[in-house]
């Protein structure tokens, strides 16, 4: 029997969770699920260009583990890409490090552990903000820890 995976670091949840072709209606489009943890793995050995020793380090998790999302992920991007299918980023046991924010105001993105929740925009003091960990249901856990401690 298979043990659950631990979960998986992440360094910030993404900013863009869905992608499909131009001109072609989502619901008419075959969904392909990107997991976090891939979209992570993806993003530390192709656009970051990490060896994959560091990035597995980065995740907490083996080369070998890092090395076998790196392949799922771009199964899954290249299935999106040449059978033009949606692919949506979703899913996967996973810890944010950082969280994102985004002002509704000013727009402006900024950054912060995921242990401070942030209220107000750093530049134009607006309490309209997105937080995009929130959007995966993450934050809570993080939040109810450092209330522990």
């Amino acid at each position: 029997m298979a043990r659950n995976p631990k979960a998986r670091a992440i360094s910030h949840p993404p900013l863009f969770t869905t992608f499909k072709p131009a001109g072609v209606v989502g619901t008419k489009l075959t969904t392909i699920t990107l997991e976090l943890d891939e979209y992570e793995a993806i993003r530390l050995a192709d656009y970051e260009g990490l060896e994959h020793e560091k990035a597995s380090d980065a995740m907490g998790i083996s080369r070998s583990t890092f090395t076998r999302l790196v392949e799922r992920a771009r199964k899954k991007m290249a299935l999106m890409l040449v059978e033009g299918s949606k692919l949506v980023i979703d899913g996967g046991s996973v810890h944010f490090k950082e969280n994102v924010y985004q002002c509704k105001a000013c727009n402006h993105r900024f950054r912060a552990s995921i242990l401070e929740e942030k209220k107000e925009c750093p530049l134009c003091h607006s309490s309209e903000l997105v937080d995009f960990a929130k959007g995966f249901g993450h934050g809570v856990c993080c939040h109810a820890k450092k209330e522990k401690e």
